[in-house]
């Protein structure tokens, strides 16, 4: 028997069958998207939006590449074909990835203060909630750091006794270096009595409050105290490290080196050393023709290279951003340092102690220039005409030597070589190349002002016509119509430092002129090659809004005639630190 179909049921066929794939999307399938999906979107809007805020990033670019993140992971678990089982987990990964994309942009990124980077480690979470306990215990207005050294954290003396006040007038200064986001802090005798400090922030060094020098010392003795120092020994050179950072915040590293003297003992501590030696050739602030002459020199792989700057410049970071150019790998690469900042992974470090080890610093350099290495960087050469000669003397057919030379000008550097090393041809032969550097204060991008220079103005700077925007520093900004002070830069106008570089390959031509000494010749050739000066790439800096005019102007000032000016008597270094020179 033949069954029936009534003509409007067959009508509402088609209806029935058309809604049918709307079921084929499982009901459970949103319950497991859901909650990888909220807590993702939570932590972008209530934490990553407002860091990236906070932080002045670009905040509608990051959120416009979450939201694509988002619709991505969304689109995997509903239009690929897969179980359920396979597209969550890569959702998942989507997310994460995301995420950790930003998390390691901000914990990169030069606004964002060593202090305030962010940790998952949980040992660390665990320190912070347990450092914040502490403090809350502590009596309030008085200790805000946590100082630990190798025996562990500094225990925080009890109030009103010259203990606590001794740990107070420690934390003072080191406040004040690490609110300004200071690389160096100094302490040492400015007079019979009187101990002062300065510290130094984005190559600026700037005063602090003197001090008495009973209470100055005490504070150097605690601090080296944290630092595992001989706190007796107020004479022999001492270097050690601890960690400083606010209650249930990242600690900072820092190095302290002190040393006695006729007027007193002397210290330098050096906040987050590694990091302020930890680049590459790409970031130094190398011109793009200057970058291409340097790779090349890098490449001939032979001879001698002088690098040279003034202390606390860039000398050592620019060293060691060179030597990662060589693959430590395949080739022999070495050191021969006094007082190395940082390892290399793959470079053998030698390290000279004069007084563990005794012998002549020229003695190492010997020793190892004769086992053939195929690359050495020689970080100390001051007034050693022992170690010119043995540099001048080594296969440099064989060896490339870097050799750092403490002048602010390439011809003075190779004038200084030549005359240590005695013979102008001898030293003359061996070389390949100078590299001579400054560092300017990079504007900081959140708070600098454009104005349009003057035609005077470019003349005199002997800047291009066509030149219609320059930048200077500013320091304040605008929030919600409010003038604030730039939370980027703290009020400052500048953020981190770049480097002005001349970068000359010395050929056969130069070499010829040096043998004769006719450094003024030479410096003639330069022009004539149109090899930058280190005025020119500073200026060259200014037009690219890097840094603004007056810097240019205080690195063309020589130091004596604007510590003049000034006034202000800055305290020196125990040794002149080349973990930024």
């Amino acid at each position: 028997m033949n069954p029936t179909i009534d003509s409007s049921s067959s009508l509402l066929l088609p209806l029935v069958m058309g809604t049918e794939p709307l079921w084929l999307v499982s009901v459970w399938k949103p319950l497991l998207i859901l909650p990888p999906l909220l807590a993702w979107g939570w932590v972008i809007s209530t934490i990553y939006d407002k860091d990236a805020e906070r932080w002045h990033f670009a905040r509608e670019t990051w959120n416009l590449g979450h939201m694509a993140a988002g619709l991505a992971s969304v689109a995997v678990v509903v239009f690929v074909p897969l179980t359920i089982w396979i597209t969550l987990p890569l959702m998942i990964v989507i997310l994460v990835a995301d995420l950790a994309v930003y998390y390691a942009y901000r914990n990169k990124h030069e606004m964002v203060p060593v202090a305030s980077r962010w940790s998952l480690d949980p040992s660390e979470l665990f320190k912070k909630e347990t450092e914040k306990k502490k403090r809350k215990k502590a009596p309030k207005g008085t200790i805000r750091l946590v100082i630990r050294g190798k025996r562990g954290e500094m225990e925080v003396p009890e109030p009103e006794t010259p203990e606590f006040e001794i740990r107070v007038n420690a934390e003072t200064l080191l406040m004040a270096a690490m609110e300004q986001r200071a690389s160096q802090l100094d302490i040492g005798p400015v007079k019979e009595g009187v101990y002062g400090a300065s510290i130094s922030v984005h190559g600026a060094k700037t005063a602090l409050p003197q001090m008495a020098a009973p209470q100055a010392l005490a504070a150097m003795d605690y601090l080296k105290q944290a630092a595992g120092l001989d706190v007796s020994d107020r004479r022999r050179k001492q270097k050690g490290d601890m960690e400083v950072g606010p209650a249930a915040t990242t600690t900072l590293p820092v190095s302290v080196t002190t040393l006695g003297g006729s007027s007193g003992m002397r210290m330098s501590l050096l906040f987050d050393p590694v990091r302020q030696v930890s680049m590459r050739i790409d970031d130094l602030g190398l011109h793009k023709e200057q970058l291409k002459a340097l790779r090349s020199m890098i490449t001939e792989d032979r001879g001698v290279v002088l690098l040279a700057a003034p202390a606390d410049e860039g000398r050592t970071a620019t060293m060691y951003a060179i030597l990662r150019e060589h693959d430590a790998y395949t080739s022999n690469v070495q050191t021969v340092e006094k007082d190395p900042q940082s390892m290399i992974e793959g470079v053998r470090h030698n390290v000279h102690d004069l007084q563990k080890d005794g012998g002549e610093y020229s003695t190492l350099v010997r020793s190892i220039l004769r086992r053939d290495p195929d690359v050495v960087g020689v970080t100390d050469l001051e007034e050693d005409q022992n170690t010119a000669k043995e540099i001048a003397r080594a296969d440099y057919e064989r060896t490339r030597v870097y050799l750092s030379v403490r002048t602010d000008d390439p011809l003075k550097a190779i004038q200084i070589f030549c005359h240590l090393v005695g013979d102008a041809k001898l030293a003359a032969k061996c070389l390949r190349g100078v590299v001579a550097q400054r560092l300017v204060r990079r504007l900081c991008n959140n708070c600098k002002v454009a104005f349009q220079p003057t035609p005077d103005i470019l003349k005199k700077l002997g800047l291009p016509a066509e030149v219609r925007e320059l930048h200077r520093k500013g320091g304040r900004v605008l929030v919600k119509d409010k003038e604030e002070e730039c939370p980027v830069c703290a009020g400052l106008g500048f953020v981190g430092q770049v480097g002005a570089f001349a970068v000359h390959p010395l050929n056969e031509e130069e070499r010829a002129l040096i043998a004769s000494g006719e450094l003024n010749a030479l410096r003639a050739m330069f022009r004539q090659k149109k090899e930058l000066s280190i005025q020119q790439a500073a200026l060259q800096h200014v037009i690219h809004g890097n840094t603004s005019i007056e810097e240019v102007v205080r690195i063309a000032t020589p130091k004596s005639a604007g510590a003049k000016k000034s006034g202000t008597t800055a305290t020196e270094s125990p040794e002149k630190q080349p973990a930024s020179g």
